[in-house]
């Protein structure tokens, strides 16, 4: 159908945003009445309001953890920070973020000049810093700490929803021919709740290189900001 071949060449061009694809989804879905199709497409347009509907392919995607300290007489920023020794399911909390954002809303931060970041919490640094102090270092002090974004695991995401999309628009074109009509598709809805589980929603992680960790109950949302990066200076 036309409305399919439509999708399909803008997925293909991928100079063009992920949005215009997606609204015309939701056009797809809401008139075959494919109500599982229409909530993931509505998804990914408006951001996921919790982690349980949240897909594989936005979970767990690795940051750095970098911050500023003071040791002693001398004060350093944008300092890798260290983790080791911390609790393994806390530690995998601090080096990996969920990404709840519309596609629009990533594709902005793509865009966005300088660094991107988000805060660790104030008692979470308390915790991070015993740590440190631990290790050997008693007079080390976390003044503040971020997670670092890598614009490259964004773009992965996006990436990885185009690629999906395209699957299933190609897969619905394989399975119903080209030109199946619209009042033929709202008879195959079952047909096709079972190609998108196999090329949208699939849970085995193929495609998301950078998807690490298990999750757990700290909170883990991304709410990425940019942030700036200063340089080395003695008190």
């Amino acid at each position: 159908m036309d409305l399919i071949s439509q999708i399909v060449n803008e997925l293909v061009d991928d100079s063009l945003s992920l949005n215009s694809a997606l609204l015309k989804t939701k056009v797809l879905a809401s008139r075959i009445g494919n109500k599982e199709l229409l909530s993931w497409a509505n998804s990914e347009l408006s951001g996921y309001s919790s982690e349980n509907n949240l897909p594989d392919y936005r979970k767990h995607i690795w940051n750095a953890l970098k911050g500023t300290i003071l040791n002693g007489n001398w004060k350093y920023t944008d300092q890798e920070i260290p983790t080791m020794g911390l609790d393994e399911d806390f530690e995998k909390s601090l080096r990996t973020s969920n990404f709840f954002e519309s596609i629009q809303s990533l594709e902005n931060l793509v865009n966005e000049k300088g660094t991107l970041g988000t805060p660790i919490r104030a008692e979470i640094i308390q915790m991070i810093e015993n740590n440190w102090r631990r290790m050997g270092n008693p007079y080390l002090s976390i003044i503040s700490c971020n997670k670092i974004i890598p614009k490259a695991n964004i773009v992965a995401i996006i990436a990885s929803v185009r690629s999906k999309l395209l699957d299933f628009m190609l897969s619905l074109e394989n399975e119903f021919g080209e030109n199946t009509e619209i009042k033929d598709l709202k008879t195959k809805n079952p047909e096709i709740t079972n190609i998108m589980h196999q090329t949208i929603i699939n849970n085995n992680g193929d495609g998301n290189s950078i998807n690490t960790g298990n999750e757990n109950s700290l909170s883990n949302n991304s709410e990425v900001a940019k942030s700036t990066q200063n340089t080395d200076f003695k008190l």
